[in-house]
């Protein structure tokens, strides 16, 4: 079985390079065809815009398409032979003709868009185990003041499936109860909930209310208050 979703994780196509690959562009399209088993069969390839990728193989002599690459369960060394040769190619394709865009979010690409251009913060992914986990750094201390992440919205107890892109913040603990019990945040994520809240990305707050969260954020972990005053 090919992991397709797996593969893909995260990549979007990169139409120069994949032209640059042997591609055709057609309709919004790009194609192209490989050998594989030595000729035996030929596997065409197309990719979307979106990033939506499909796959047929087809018998090299009769031009007819073999199903069972495509098939999920077919069991079997042959078919798994040709599984194997079809998911390196499309391996290769992700590694080489596609680039990696960890958030989806509109709000969360302008949120990181302002950490680069205010702050000269670049995100971190520090975790294997999360890949898709990125901190960002007060550039002169090194320490954090924002985590970005995707978290699935049963974590914050909300009734729902499927991820929501958050990010946490620093605040000071009468600030971060405020905003928790005003609906504009919840409990941070993994992280020390008394100084730290997480903020939802999906256009529920405006811009300029999360980037004012920010600031404050930055500030704290640029300039922190005396032990004494928090």
């Amino acid at each position: 079985m090919i992991d397709l979703k797996g593969i893909f994780k995260n990549k979007q196509p990169d139409g120069g390079k994949l032209l640059k690959s042997g591609f055709s562009l057609s309709d919004g399209k790009y194609r192209k065809t490989f050998p594989i088993l030595q000729g035996q069969f030929t596997m065409d390839v197309g990719i979307f815009a979106d990033g939506t990728v499909d796959y047929h193989v087809y018998d090299a002599q009769t031009a007819e398409e073999y199903y069972l690459a495509r098939v999920p369960d077919a069991a079997g060394v042959f078919v798994g032979g040709v599984h194997a040769a079809c998911a390196e190619i499309l391996q290769l394709i992700a590694r080489n003709c596609c680039f990696t865009e960890h958030f989806r979010s509109g709000q969360t690409k302008r949120v990181l868009q302002y950490l680069k251009e205010n702050f000269g913060a670049d995100p971190e992914f520090l975790w294997k185990a999360y890949p898709d986990y990125a901190v960002f750094r007060v550039p002169a201390k090194k320490e954090w003041f924002a985590l970005v992440a995707p978290v699935e919205r049963r974590k914050f107890g909300r009734d729902e499936d499927g991820f929501v892109e958050v990010i946490n913040l620093k605040n000071e603990p009468s600030a971060v109860a405020a905003c928790i019990e005003a609906g504009r945040a919840y409990p941070a994520y993994h992280m020390n909930k008394k100084y730290w809240y997480s903020v939802f990305l999906d256009e529920s707050l405006p811009d300029g209310e999360i980037f004012s969260l920010i600031d404050v954020s930055f500030r704290l972990i640029s300039d922190p208050l005396p032990k004494k005053s928090r």
